[in-house]
This record gives C-alpha cells, structure tokens and sequence, in this order.
C-alpha cells in the first residue's frame, strides 16, 4: 500500500483499491467491511477513485465497484519511478560533482569525483605534484598536467601500465607532462599529492565498494605524501626523465640521500633553496653554499643515508654571503627554512 501512496493515492484510496483488485466487484459497503474505510466514508472514497479512474462503480440494488484495467495506472506508475530515478540521479551527480568545500577530509562514494577533484587541484598547484596512477589515469589527466609544467611545477608520477606493451610510458613522451616518470609493477591506489597540503585517494578499481578521499589537511597530507615517497617512488626505477639543468629537487630527503657523498668528498655545493621562513610564514628564497649536512646516525663513511634515516630530523645547513642559515624539509619547525624546491646551482672540486 505504501507504494500506492507513494505513487498519488491517499491511504484510504489505495486501501479501497486493493480490496477491489483482491476481490472483484463487489458491494460497496462488503469493500469497506474488507478494509480500514468507515462505512459512511466509502462512497466519496470510490467516487474520487472513479473520478480518477481507478475504478467503475455500479447502480444495482446497491451500489457495487469493480477495478479497472490497470494497464493505464501501471504506465503511469512505471512512468513517476523513471522519473524519480532520473530525479534520484541527477542529485546524486550534481551532488558528487559540486565543490566538496574545504574540509579537512571529504569522502564520496565515486572514485571518479576524486579524480575531477584532482585534476582542478592540479592545474591550481604552484610547487610539485606527485602523482601514483595508471597510465589510463596519466592520459586523462595530460591537460591539467600541461597546464601544471607551464607553471613551472615539478611533476613526479609513479605509474602502473594496465595496457602491457602499447603502455603509454612508451607510446607517449614523458618530455611534455611529466617531469620525472618512474614505473611501477605492482598496482596500487590512485593518489595525488599536491604542493604537499592537498591529497586525493581512490582505492583500486578492483574493490567491491569504490570510494574517494579528498584531504585539505597540511598534516594528513604528510602521511600520503611519505606513503608515496617510500612506497611509491623510492622503490622503483626510474623510465624517463625530463633533464633540466640546474637541477631542482622537491624533497629535501632525497636531495640529502643524492648530494651528501658528493658533499662529503669535499665537493663545493652551491644551492639555492625557495621555500617558507619558519618564523614569519612568509616565502623566502636562500642561495649560497652548503656547509654540513646532519641526520641521525650519520656516520663518518660519507655512505649515502637511506630514507630511514631520513624519516626524523634532515638538515642542510647553507652559509649565505649575510649569514648561516639552516634548512628543513616539509614541516620544519627548528630549521630557518622549510624548503619546498632546491635547485643545485653548481657542484665544484677544490684544485
């Protein structure tokens, strides 16, 4: 019955009218003794339904109904469900592709809503985008990623090919979106790490029950961004690359995990590092040569630290022409500056 009411009739209107269909025509008020309907109420009652055409009523020695044909009622029935479908489907889409506002954390229960998501958070960054995606989800995002290299952002995606041999790590040229294309052969979830604050997830499209996260947190962010260094990107060989000269590091680890045997063979180390002062908060750009690198358990080998190492306290210490002054990595807080790009200006040997 609720879905009679759901579908236009009153409660007393659909009760009469199933009564009807279970028992054929009968007496009006034998319909009313078979149902819920007061006696004195069931003649308005089978009067609307005739006015509606639902049912016949019958002049005999009393006053006698019978169902109609439902084959007009069903249509109309069958037409409101497609119609509220269409309704239910619309807000469903508009609501999942609407601003998911500013959140600390967002989840939606379609994986593709985090991947738009992504994309419009990549055309926006102004530092790095990492990236851990199919090669399918690479060519889908090749606009934002264009837009992305045109505003200088280094762009590092550890990459999974579904499509074998015609993957497009080789089909398409790392050259033109990517800054640095490292491949993968274990499948994992889509993650989008951008400038470090803002971090998208969208487990494999292999799970029952899809889902996505968007995160607008500096500090939740740090955990997918070191899921991905260490999971993602360290582990796994480098495809191809886009030479750029000076080079630019995004990650103060893994430019100590590069530089610190050079340095320790008394290379001459010139960088110039743009991040965030870690007192005012405001930008500030450091050039000048490095004087020690420190991290715990360093030894006196000069061997290259692993991440591990690297997971506390990583510090470079760089003298400028002015002064002394000591740069962290993402999320500095005893350093002078929390670095967010360092670019290795020249590498000399003493005579």
């Amino acid at each position: 019955m609720d879905g009679l009411v759901d579908g236009g009739l009153s409660e007393y209107q659909a009760d009469a009218y199933l009564t009807l269909l279970e028992r054929g025509t009968s007496p009006a008020v034998d319909v009313a003794k078979n149902c819920s309907i007061p006696v004195p109420r069931i003649y308005d009652i089978l009067n609307e339904l005739e006015q509606m055409g639902y049912v016949e009523t019958l002049d005999r020695d009393k006053l006698h109904a019978r169902a109609c044909d439902p084959v007009e009622f069903i249509e109309d029935l069958h037409h409101k469900s497609a119609r509220l479908s269409d309704v239910a489907s619309e807000i469903e889409d508009r609501w999942e592709h609407s601003p998911l506002g500013e959140h600390e954390i967002n989840v939606t229960k379609h994986a593709q809503t985090v991947l738009d998501h992504a994309e419009a958070k990549i055309r926006d960054a102004e530092w790095v985008v990492d990236l851990a995606v199919t090669d399918r989800q690479l060519a889908d995002l090749e606009g934002a990623l264009e837009a992305a290299v045109a505003n200088d952002v280094v762009v590092r995606a550890s990459v999974y090919s579904e499509a074998g041999e015609s993957s497009i790590l080789d089909d398409h040229p790392v050259t033109d979106v990517v800054t640095e294309i490292r491949a993968r052969s274990i499948s994992g979830p889509f993650l989008a790490v951008m400038d470090r604050t803002v971090a998208c997830l969208a487990p494999t499209e292999r799970m029952p029950d899809p889902y996505g996260v968007v995160v607008n947190d500096e500090l939740i962010s740090f955990i997918f961004q070191w899921y991905f260094q260490t999971c993602l990107w360290a582990v796994w060989e480098t495809h191809d690359q886009r030479r750029r000269y000076p080079v630019r590091y995004v990650s103060l680890k893994e430019f100590v995990c590069d530089v610190y045997p050079v340095w320790w063979e008394d290379a001459v180390i010139s960088v110039t590092v743009e991040g965030i002062d870690t007192t005012s908060g405001e930008q500030r750009v450091v050039s000048g040569v490095i004087t020690d690198v420190l991290f715990p358990g360093k030894d006196l080998t000069g061997t290259a630290p692993g991440l591990i190492q690297l997971a506390g306290q990583a510090t470079v210490v760089v003298k400028t022409p002015d002064r002394v002054c000591t740069v962290g990595g993402w999320g500095a807080l005893i350093e002078d500056v929390e670095a967010r790009r360092i670019t290795i200006d020249a590498i000399e040997w003493p005579a």
